[in-house]
């Protein structure tokens, strides 16, 4: 089974953080969705 390095998994979810901010309306749930992904990236 092919795993994801800690890099593609930053850059995923850094991708779902640009996601939701382009597409939430509300600027301010945008912002603290986009961080909550953010936060959960992997410590390389």
């Amino acid at each position: 089974m092919d795993e994801m390095t800690s890099a593609e998994l930053n850059q995923y979810l850094e991708n779902i953080a640009k996601l939701i901010e382009a597409n939430v309306k509300d600027a301010k749930a945008a912002e603290e969705a986009a961080k909550i992904v953010r936060d959960s990236k992997v410590k390389a």
